[in-house]
Parts: structure tokens; sequence; C-alpha cells
């Protein structure tokens, strides 16, 4: 669905849980807000700096040996950011060929390096990212990331010819706070569940083991974080077929006009 005021007639009143970190929740919030919906916060995420990030420091020091830098998500380019901006690498990292795994992440590299990616790939995949970038045979690339990141995406850019180095830029680990979730779905008093990645989901029935929760729509963001729902025991698991957040919610109100 991609009609605004249909979306709207079917959304109004919809409680769904943002389970983003606290930094990255607010887009989101709005998005949910606009469709006249509410949102609940629930974060299930943290993300803090490496416990060292001499490693880091290393790569981002010695940008000129590479051609291209690859964001996965926008926290990886705000970690990348904040230390590039305290060795005054800055200037450095703007001159890189850059891709961005999404608009938002591209979003985020204009707000944190002043410039946008020199390639988006056309599916929410980190696997996608590595199969569609145009990289040349022996193609130098810095790829920082979670410390929760499987090496599959650099597996891909490998078997293409790539040189990649990957790096912990930041650390996924478990959030806080928020509303007493267990004791609103007790009551009904939530509707939906939305996920943006697969650390969401499992971080999520860490902090809410309510069996109730199983039950309710989880709106995921990417293929990868769909199978984790699925794997955890959703049993509506639903995903846009496109890219981003606005899709998520439309692909909901979808579900809902099939429910009506």
């Amino acid at each position: 669905m991609s009609n605004l005021v249909d979306a709207k007639a079917l959304l109004a009143g919809q409680r769904i849980v943002v389970t983003r970190a606290r930094h990255q929740a607010r887009d989101l919030e709005d998005l949910i807000r606009e469709v006249g919906a509410v949102p609940i916060t629930y974060p299930c995420i943290a993300v803090v700096a490496p416990t060292d990030v001499a490693a880091l420091d290393r790569h981002l020091r010695n940008l000129h040996e590479y051609d291209w830098l690859a964001f996965s998500s926008g926290n990886a380019v705000r970690a990348v950011a904040d230390r590039a901006r305290a060795l005054a690498a800055l200037p450095q990292l703007k001159r890189l060929r850059t891709a961005a795994l999404g608009h938002s992440t591209e979003a985020e590299m204009r707000r944190q390096i002043g410039k946008g990616a020199d390639f988006v790939p056309t599916e929410f995949s980190a696997e996608a990212l590595a199969r569609q970038m145009p990289l040349g045979e022996r193609s130098t690339v810095l790829l920082p990331q979670s410390d929760l990141a499987d090496d599959q995406a650099a597996a891909i850019m490998r078997s293409r010819g790539a040189d990649v180095s990957t790096v912990v830029a930041y650390r996924t680990v478990i959030g806080s706070g928020g509303v007493d979730l267990g004791a609103m779905i007790s009551t009904g008093a939530v509707d939906a569940l939305t996920f943006a990645s697969p650390s969401a989901v499992r971080f999520f029935r860490q902090r809410c083991s309510a069996p109730a929760a199983l039950e309710l729509p989880a709106l995921c963001l990417g293929e990868k974080t769909a199978i984790t729902a699925v794997s955890a025991g959703f049993g509506c698991v639903i995903a846009p077929a496109t890219l981003g957040l606005r899709a998520m919610l439309m692909a909901f109100a979808t579900h809902c006009a099939k429910l009506s």
C-alpha cells in the first residue's frame, strides 16, 4: 500500500512498539505518528564504543590505502565519524568513495560526514551491498561494523576479488528502559512490534519473554531481520518488498486491510 490517506484510515490508533536504540528511534516514531498510530518506546538495543578503539584508529589513520568505505548501518557511520573527528581524519574520509546500505544510512552520512554515498544497493541487506557494489579487481574496501556482524558481506566482496578489511566500529548491547511492555501486552494494549535488525529481535526476546508477544505482528526491516523473527517464534512476520521505515508501515497497513 502506498496511499498515505488509506494507511492513516487503517492504522489510526494502532499502538506500535519501537525497539530501536534511543538515538535512532525518533524517525520511526515520527512516521508512526504521521500515519495516526501511537509509538510505544521499548529500546532493545544500545550502541556503545568498542572496548579498544586502537584497531579502528589504525584504519582511519590509513584511509589512503582504501578505494571504498562501506557502511552497512547508520551506527557504523556515527561511530566512524566520531573517531575520525577525534583523529582529525574527517577530510580524508570525505575523499573516499563510499557505499551505504539504505537511504537512512546515507542520510546519516550526510549528517555526520557531510557527503552522500556514491553507491546505495537496491536491496536492504549487507549481502546485497557486497554483491552490487561496483568493485574493480583488487579494489580495497574498509568495512566498519558491529561486534555482532557476521563475515558474509566481506566474504562476498572477497569472492569478487576485493581486498577487504573489517573492523569493529561499535558494540551492540541489549537496551533498557521504556514501558512495562509485558504488562501492556497482557492487557491487549499493543497492536504491533517493529524490528530494524536481527539483534533487535534477539534482544527483544531477552527483555520480553511474554508468550503473547509472539502472537503480535512483527514488522521487520530487511530479509535477515524477518528470518530471525520467524526463527524466534513470531507467527505473523511482515516485511516490505522495498526499502525503508515508511515501507514497513505501509506493509502493516496492507496487512490490516486484509483483516478488515
